[in-house]
């Protein structure tokens, strides 16, 4: 998990760079001001990429001078439409009275406001003693409009176990042991960084509950008990991901 981890944000940092190449504010000649991409510059013109998103043409004559953006390209935070997001995270809490680090995979998306608030709908996979789906309700608040922002998230939803355990036969009985998911939520903060455009690497640190059902059916020849356990996970969650707008 950890690795991977390593090598996404090597990956991604390679991406961001690449993405923050060629752009400039071009200053004209009467003091007007055009930010964008220069995606082809020849003797006699630029080839300017703007925001809207489309090429302006300028002809050299034009131009006074040539100032490199501070922050990359990008859409508005605030601006509205659909969004995808990746995460990877790393959940570790006691258990058993042993340390325990777990990894979990989410993908998620939805539709994000011009008020910075997103609400969407995630699955994915993890491993808490044992494996899980969740399915939740994704809410995401992105207060600023700048290249790094903060941004706080929530989530709530339930967990399914992907499968039960086995049947032991115990001197003339059985003893079957099956599992059932629970309740979910999850809360915390971290930061959201515009690397290039649409695309933005967010870090986070957070909180974790799981709930989770187990059941053991122990048969003999006189009839069966039922015993069950709830399990209470908490776990502090690191984080790691992007997002597509």
């Amino acid at each position: 998990m950890i690795r991977f981890t390593a090598i996404a944000v090597c990956v991604l940092f390679t991406l961001s760079a690449t993405g923050q190449q060629r752009r400039y504010t071009v200053v004209l000649n009467d003091g007007s001001r055009i930010r964008g991409a220069i995606v082809a510059d020849s003797a006699d013109y630029l080839d300017l990429k703007i925001l809207t998103p489309q090429v302006l043409r300028i002809g050299k004559s034009q131009v006074s001078s040539l100032e490199k953006l501070r922050y990359p390209i990008k859409n508005n935070l605030k601006s509205t439409g659909y969004y995808i997001r990746f995460s990877t995270s790393l959940l570790t809490g006691q258990s058993e009275e042993i340390n325990r680090k777990n990894a979990s995979i989410h993908l998620s998306n939805g539709y994000q406001f011009s008020n910075g608030l997103a609400v969407g709908i995630g699955s994915g996979i993890e491993e808490l003693d044992l494996v899980l789906v969740p399915l939740y309700a994704d809410i995401r608040y992105t207060p600023l409009s700048t290249g790094v922002s903060p941004y706080a998230w929530l989530r709530a939803g339930y967990s399914f176990a992907t499968g039960d355990q086995g049947a032991t036969v115990v001197e003339y009985s059985s003893l079957k042991r099956n599992s059932e998911g629970g309740f979910l939520f999850g809360t915390g903060a971290g930061i959201s960084m515009f690397t290039w455009r649409k695309t933005a690497i967010t870090l986070g640190i957070g909180y974790r509950y799981q709930r989770v059902i187990f059941r053991e059916n122990l048969y003999w020849w006189g009839g069966n008990t039922i015993r069950e356990t709830i399990t209470h996970f908490n776990r502090l969650e690191l984080q790691f991901g992007f997002t597509f707008m």
